[in-house]
């Protein structure tokens, strides 16, 4: 299965990165509700690292032969949940870009316009 040496490795790298994201919500780099998706899946990952057991377990179970192809699969399914999270991201602030130059602009025809009859 996994080395020992091969083992510790993975989980000090994934323990590295929970404290990565930690830190940059400590920050205000990353808000909790999108740093949810990275914990989750670094949590699956550290299960999945610490006891092969159950990736085996999964593998056999989805009818696949290695762990590293179930694996893969995995990971690709988790990039591609935090690819639709970042774009629903970006959606969202898309539209809340379009809103405040709306209400930009409807503030500055009114300042124009209050200036506009001072001045006559």
């Amino acid at each position: 299965m996994i080395g020992l040496k091969l083992k510790l490795v993975a989980i000090i790298s994934l323990l590295s990165v929970i404290i990565a994201i930690t830190h940059f919500v400590k920050k205000n780099k990353i808000t909790i509700k999108y740093a949810i998706i990275w914990y989750l899946s670094l949590i699956v990952l550290m299960i999945f690292t610490a006891f092969p057991e159950i990736l085996g377990w999964f593998t056999s179970l989805i009818g696949m032969k290695l762990s590293s192809n179930f694996l893969f699969v995995l990971l690709i399914a988790f990039l591609f949940i935090i690819c639709i999270s970042l774009t629903i991201i970006v959606s969202e602030q898309k539209e809340q870009i379009r809103l405040l130059i709306q209400e930009i602009s409807i503030l500055n025809s009114e300042r124009e316009n209050k200036n506009g009859k001072k001045n006559k």
